[in-house]
């Protein structure tokens, strides 16, 4: 009798559809978004937002992943990702930083380009043409390097190479991505902190302002309850459900960053 770990988690009944988490991930995004364009930093409203916004990162690397698996042309694919990463460049820059132009900084790019960046990984890693790992390390290291000035930067390549890693074993994913959330979103530093000052200080010391600003990044393990009811199943396919983040993503930076400009002007 097989290991249940190993069992791909499509041959389960039920569950969610792809589709249906990507929708989710589109509704947390838009949240976190409404949130850095108009809630200030530090209220419980945002921090509140912003939990909930930490859903969307999460399951679009996996849908990546998925992607990956199931595309019927990965060059396709990716050069989709590509153009839409930088279709979106100007949209989430615009948005970043508050419809202001004159404070842009081009280097900066948004969550498809890590996630093109992320499927990229993935095929250098499963390379038959790269024999050394050595040459395969480095070339990952590099766009990891790349990732650096990203939206979710290191943190989201380095959750899309873990979740392929352990692909079609969903216990030994969550597990190996909860230790990538922990020590890259500073949540670890959140738990083990003032115990530092308790060893070293012999003082149990919390940083108030930092919790508030950083427990937000909780909301990253919010992904692994939904993720557990996929069942491999994509959902009705459609030019709606292929397109749909595609077009969202641009759209909706460029209508939040116009409403920031327009905000704006009324103030002054």
């Amino acid at each position: 009798m097989p290991d249940a770990d190993a069992l791909p988690v499509k041959n389960a009944p039920k569950g969610i559809t792809l589709n249906s988490l990507k929708y989710i991930a589109v509704l947390a995004m838009t949240i976190d978004h409404i949130a850095v364009a108009f809630v200030p930093d530090g209220t419980i409203l945002a921090i509140i937002m912003h939990t909930l916004g930490k859903i969307t990162g999460p399951v679009m690397f996996y849908s990546a992943v998925e992607g990956y698996h199931h595309t019927g042309n990965i060059n396709r694919y990716m050069s989709r990702l590509a153009a839409f990463a930088a279709i979106s460049w100007f949209p989430f820059l615009y948005f970043r930083y508050g419809g202001n132009l004159s404070n842009m900084s081009l280097l900066r790019p948004n969550v498809i380009y890590t996630i093109f960046l992320g499927v990229l990984a993935i095929r250098i890693r499963r390379s038959e043409r790269l024999k050394r790992p050595v040459v395969k390390t480095l070339l990952i290291l590099l766009l990891v390097i790349l990732c650096v000035p990203a939206d979710w930067g290191c943190t989201g390549i380095l959750l899309i190479i873990t979740l392929d890693y352990f692909y079609g074993n969903f216990r030994r994913q969550a597990f190996a991505y909860c230790l990538v959330v922990l020590c890259q979103m500073d949540i670890l530093a959140l738990m083990t902190r003032p115990f530092f000052s308790l060893f070293y200080e012999h003082t149990f010391y919390i940083d108030v302002e930092m919790y508030a600003y950083s427990i937000e990044n909780t909301g990253a393990f919010i992904p692994i309850a939904l993720l557990s009811l996929y069942r491999g199943r994509h959902g009705k396919k459609g030019n709606m459900s292929k397109w749909f983040f595609y077009i969202f993503y641009p759209l909706h930076l460029l209508i939040l960053g116009f409403l920031q400009t327009v905000l704006s002007l009324y103030n002054t």
